[in-house]
C-alpha cells in the first residue's frame, strides 16, 4: 500500500537536526516494552517520542511505558506492516507538527516483520527531511528463541533484519544455551552487534544515535527489502483475544486458570491490568508461554473505572473457551 501521497508536515527550523528513529521489535515478550522504560528511565540526551503498536483493540504496553517527560503514540489493532503503514505515517506526522522531542522509538508488535517499518523511511520521501532510520534493535528471549524460530517464520525474519541484537534474559539460561542461541543468530545475521541482557538493561550509548542502519547492507542481503509487494510474515494463525471485565478478580482463582492455560495451550504472550477484590490498588499481570507473575501497580483514582483488561496471545486459541475460563475467576 503506497502513502506516497500523505500531506508533508511543517517544515522544521534551519538550525534541527534530522531526528534519528530506532525500531525496536523481537517476538512476543522477548522484552521490548521493559527496554523502552529502560531508556527513558536511563537516558537524559534525548527527549523521545514513543509509537507503540499493539495487536488487538485493547492497549497494554501504551499504559505500561513511563512516559513522564515524553511523548507516547499508540496504533492499535495490527502490525505496523503494509497494512497499517499510513497509519504509521500519520502518526510521525503528527509527532512532527506537536514537536518538543529529538528522537523516536517505535515498538513493534512481537509478530511483526520490521522490514515494512523501515522501508517507510525510504519510501516515503515526505519524511526523509525529517526522519532518518538508525538503526533495527532486535530483543532475543534466550529461554524460548531457538523454540520460536522452528514454530514461526517471522522470529527469523526479525533476526535477520537486525543492525543490533540484544540476547535477554540470560538469567534464565545456562551457557550451554547461550552458546546454541548465539551460534543460531550468527547463522541467521553474520552482521549485526550482539549485546547480552538481563531485564533488558543494556549500555545505551551502543543502542542510540549509533547510525548502525545500512540500506545497501539491507538490499545486498535482500534484495526486495525496499519491495512494498514483498508481503507481511506475520503468521495468520497467531492472533490476540482481549477481555474487559467491570467485576474484580479473585486472584487465587485467576492464577490457577492461567497456569492451567499456559499448560494446555499454545499461548506465547499474556498481559494486562487487573481489579482484584478488596484491593485498592491496581494490578499488572505479565505472562510469556507459561511463565508468569502478577504485582501491584498503583492505587486507582478516585475517576478511573476498575476495570481489567486482559490479551491473550498465541497460536489458534479459543476465545469463547478462554472467556468463560475468566468469567469463573471473577468475585
Amino acid at each position: 500500500m503506497s502513502t506516497a501521497a500523505a500531506p508533508a508536515p511543517p517544515p522544521l527550523p534551519a538550525e534541527r537536526r534530522i531526528i534519528p528513529v530506532s525500531i525496536l521489535t523481537g517476538f512476543l515478550g522477548a522484552g521490548k516494552t521493559t527496554l523502552v522504560n529502560h531508556i527513558l528511565r536511563e537516558q537524559s540526551e534525548f527527549k523521545f517520542a514513543v509509537i507503540v503498536n499493539e495487536m488487538g483493540q485493547v492497549g497494554i504496553d501504551g499504559a505500561l511505558i513511563e512516559n513522564q517527560r515524553d511523548e507516547v503514540v499508540e496504533l492499535a489493532n495490527g502490525c505496523v506492516c503494509c497494512t497499517v503503514r499510513k497509519d504509521l505515517v500519520q502518526g510521525i506526522q503528527k509527532l512532527l507538527k506537536r514537536g518538543g522531542f529529538d528522537y523516536i522509538l517505535i515498538e513493534t508488535t512481537g509478530i511483526a516483520d520490521p522490514g515494512p517499518v523501515a522501508q517507510t523511511f525510504f519510501n516515503i520521501p515526505a519524511l526523509q527531511k525529517y526522519v532518518q532510520l538508525d538503526g533495527i534493535i532486535v530483543l532475543i528471549d534466550a529461554e524460548n528463541i531457538l523454540r520460536q524460530l522452528k514454530e514461526t517464520e517471522v522470529a527469523g525474519a526479525q533476526i535477520a533484519l537486525a543492525d543490533t541484537l540484544i540476547v535477554n534474559k540470560l538469567d534464565l539460561v545456562g551457557e550451554d544455551k547461550v552458546n546454541a542461541v548465539f551460534k543460531r543468530l550468527r547463522e541467521l545475521n553474520p552482521h549485526a552487534a550482539i549485546l547480552r541482557s538481563e531485564h533488558s538493561r543494556v549500555p545505551l550509548k551502543l543502542l542510540l544515535d549509533v547510525h548502525a542502519f545500512d540500506v545497501e547492507k539491507k538490499l545486498a542481503a535482500d534484495p526486495k527489502f525496499l519491495d512494498e509487494l514483498r508481503g507481511d510474515r506475520a503468521h495468520a494463525d497467531i492472533a490476540s483475544c482481549a477481555f474487559e471485565f467491570d467485576r474484580p478478580f479473585e486472584v487465587s482463582k485467576f492464577e490457577a486458570f492461567v497456569q492451567d492455560l499456559s499448560e494446555k495451550e499454545k499461548v506465547y504472550r499474556s498481559k494486562g491490568f487487573l481489579s482484584v477484590k478488596e484491593a485498592p490498588t491496581r494490578a499488572v499481570f505479565h505472562g510469556v508461554n507459561n511463565r508468569f507473575h502478577i504485582f501491584w501497580d498503583r492505587p486507582w483514582r478516585a475517576d478511573e473505572a476498575r476495570r481489567s483488561q486482559l490479551v491473550f496471545i498465541g497460536k489458534k486459541l479459543d476465545r469463547a473457551k478462554i472467556e468463560k475460563g475468566l468469567q469463573r475467576c471473577l468475585a
